[in-house]
């Protein structure tokens, strides 16, 4: 990408886009770019195999997962794979009909976390404002599927630039500002953690746009932008490079406040329709949230789940017929 000389200019860029293209889309709108990471070694099949059994030796085993293929309105998600299946698992995409999901693969050695860290020193770069600072949470996620499996409809917290390895693969990406398409409500209860909290609507599928990935594209996903994925013919690879940002987790948990007021017959203003409002509810879960997060789930869920602490421990403690 076109931009200052904030990044190291000895290494090829990662991301490749006009400068001017990305500030106007960058969160906003879903947008195509080139990538250079499809001939780099660390995403070849050996290297990718090493990357999940290397989680395993290190008791990260759920770092790794598997699933067979699924419609494109049922979002099961991964169950775990044994050890000793990680190979076959990958090996035998062509007719197994699943896909195979490596989570954090940059924490598994400097090469994966330096791909990462460049990438968000790009970003940074061409948009001129802080992204490093600003990110809680960033990793690499890949993701290997089998011929002609269905991602199913669903939306992400994060920003997000989807990078294909190898083979081919349409992505169908929807504006996150559609409130008749994506309302408030579904918002809520995906940020009170129901990852099928989005609800695909027949009747409104034409207002997707349509990214055909290839080795060498990528496409830009926004923060809550509605997506679901086909894969060709052919064993697709892809790399995300995911992160979260301040603004992102600070949405996220006026969207929980929202959702708990609503619980008790309130009814809340969404995000963005008072100051005042966003101060005291964002403030109010940053209060219970953890300040320093490890991971996606501590950014974005922290707070929530202490505030649903005790209610879990009375329903444990408490007999049946008392509750």
């Amino acid at each position: 990408m076109e931009g200052s000389d904030a990044r190291d200019l000895s290494r090829p860029a990662i991301l490749l886009a006009p400068a001017a293209d990305f500030r106007r889309d960058f969160g906003k709108r879903a947008f195509p770019l080139m990538h250079n990471l499809a001939a780099n070694p660390l995403f070849s099949l050996e290297a990718l195999e090493d990357a999940a059994a290397c989680w395993t030796q290190r008791g990260q085993s759920h770092r790794f997962s598997v699933s067979g293929g699924q419609t494109r309105t049922n979002a099961k998600f991964s169950e775990m794979v044994e050890r000793d299946h990680i190979a076959t698992a990958i090996r035998t995409l062509p007719h197994s009909c699943s896909y195979v999901k490596i989570s954090n693969i940059n924490a598994v050695n400097a090469g994966y976390q330096s791909i990462l860290h460049q990438a968000l020193l790009e970003v940074e770069d061409v948009l001129g404002t802080p992204i490093v600072s600003q990110t809680t949470w960033a990793q690499m996620t890949v993701f290997l599927s089998s011929p002609n499996i269905v991602t199913p409809y669903h939306i992400d917290h994060e920003a997000n630039f989807l990078c294909q390895i190898a083979g081919e693969k349409d992505v169908w990406l929807f504006d996150p500002n559609d409130r008749e398409l994506l309302p408030d409500a579904e918002i809520e209860h995906f940020y009170l953690g129901d990852l099928n909290g989005a609800k695909y609507r027949d009747d409104l599928g034409e207002r997707g746009k349509l990214f055909r990935l290839t080795p060498g594209v990528a496409v830009h996903h926004p923060p809550l932008a509605p997506h679901w994925v086909r894969n060709g013919a052919n064993v697709s690879i892809s790399v995300s490079i995911n992160f979260c940002m301040r603004e992102l987790d600070r949405r996220a948990h006026i969207y929980q406040v929202n959702a708990l007021m609503r619980k008790i017959g309130l009814h809340p203003l969404p995000p963005g329709r008072s100051v005042t409002g966003d101060v005291i509810k964002a403030g109010a879960m940053e209060l219970v949230n953890t300040s320093r997060p490890k991971n996606y789930r501590e950014a974005v869920f922290s707070g929530l789940d202490r505030l649903r602490a005790p209610y879990r421990l009375a329903r444990k403690l408490l007999p049946r017929s008392v509750r």
